[in-house]
């Protein structure tokens, strides 16, 4: 097996395991601020938002991973901070989007003015997910072919 090969496919399954990760903790979250039902209700109900965010975050991590690792191969330490920040906010728009089921929590510590501000934006906090996502994986593209990261480049000088 290439060490081409192994890159790309130590990257995409990173980017995979990513995607699952963030459906696990939407689940964990709904789920034990609520119920799995109920998690279960939701997910059917705003699949493309949760889908699509998670995606985007499974990608990102994925186009990280892949530099993380020409990192070591040809030692570009100039372009992992950017990327960094792409990652970091898929994981706050996934959150944001799912902070309104912590209604039930909120009202307990005095924030009942936060439970109607997360129910009534959480649309728009999701789309606002979605163009964050968007946003981070066109910065981490944008990385790869201003360093000319692409496998075929990278891997014809190593």
């Amino acid at each position: 097996m290439s060490q081409k090969f192994k890159v790309l496919l130590r990257s995409f399954i990173i980017g995979i395991v990513a995607f699952f990760s963030l459906l696990l903790v939407y689940f964990l979250l709904v789920g034990l601020v609520e119920s799995w039902k109920h998690a279960q209700e939701l997910f059917l109900t705003d699949a493309f938002f949760i889908g699509t965010i998670s995606l985007g975050f499974g990608i990102q991590v994925g186009l990280y991973s892949y530099i993380k690792q020409l990192q070591k191969i040809i030692a570009a330490r100039n372009i992992t901070a950017a990327a960094v920040s792409g990652t970091g906010t898929s994981t706050i728009s996934m959150v944001a989007c799912c902070l309104h089921h912590v209604g039930d929590v909120l009202p307990l510590i005095g924030l009942s003015g936060a439970v109607l501000f997360f129910e009534q934006y959480r649309y728009l906090l999701m789309w606002f997910g979605i163009i964050i996502n968007t946003v981070g994986i066109l910065m981490i593209i944008r990385l790869i072919a201003k360093n000319r990261l692409w496998p075929k480049q990278v891997f014809n000088i190593c």
